[in-house]
């Protein structure tokens, strides 16, 4: 089935990081393209691409992430480097969020778990999942591998790499996030961040990327036609 592809060409004027809270802020990721509410590229001009019947966007050029290091904890706890790229023919699903999170974080990973086990059966083995953590002062590598499995099964844990790796993350995706001031030695402060669940492909490029909260079964159709789409 082919649907019809519309492009968006839009002007942002400023963007405010979800908040893991009881009312998150109102930031791009909230909203769906058609609200112009969306993460702008570094001159405030952005153009995105919106399929109809799909939530989400897929902003044009395709931005490539591959260089992004990471830091993967789900086979070793002392970590192995990892760069955002999917396998052969496959998906990468990334999330950056933290463990701490009441509400967002949560959420958005069970939906994804949820959407998995409706994806069909010779694809879903093609999907793998990662969370990314934005609070490194908190959690460890391993406590993020646990956090995951909880929702899905073979999930990764991800750290940025090095001192300066959260910013250079960030610079890449076009995420954003706030870490609320606290006193050294605090546990307990919150942690604002982009919502968006990003697709990526063999290529280590972004092909779609999911605006929160998006239902389990609009997850897994979209997936099936990006398999389509690209493979």
């Amino acid at each position: 089935m082919h649907r019809r592809v519309v492009l968006v060409f839009v002007i942002v004027l400023s963007v405010i990081a979800a908040s893991c809270s009881g009312e998150p802020a109102a930031d791009a990721d909230h909203d769906h393209p058609e609200t112009n509410q969306l993460p702008g590229s570094e001159d405030g001009q952005q153009v995105y691409a919106v399929i109809e019947g799909r939530t989400g966007y897929r902003r044009m050029p395709l931005i490539d992430v591959s260089a992004v290091e990471l830091v993967d904890y789900s086979e070793s706890e002392t970590g192995t480097a990892f760069a955002p790229v999917a396998p052969v023919d496959g998906i990468l699903l990334l999330f950056f969020g933290y463990l701490s999170c009441p509400d967002v974080c949560p959420t958005t990973i069970f939906d994804y778990g949820e959407a998995l086990d409706l994806v069909p059966a010779d694809l879903v083995d093609r999907v793998s999942f990662g969370m990314v953590s934005v609070d490194a002062e908190r959690d460890q590598g391993p406590q993020i591998v646990d956090y995951v499995a909880r929702f899905i099964d073979g999930g990764l844990g991800l750290l940025p790499a090095g001192e300066d790796g959260l910013t250079a993350a960030a610079e890449a995706f076009g995420l954003q996030y706030e870490v609320e001031h606290h006193e050294e030695g605090t546990t307990q402060y919150l942690v604002g961040h982009t919502a968006t669940v990003f697709a990526i492909d063999e290529d280590g490029m972004i092909v779609w990327e999911f605006t929160y909260p998006t239902p389990a079964e609009d997850i897994s159709a979209a997936l099936a036609d990006l398999f389509e789409e690209r493979y």
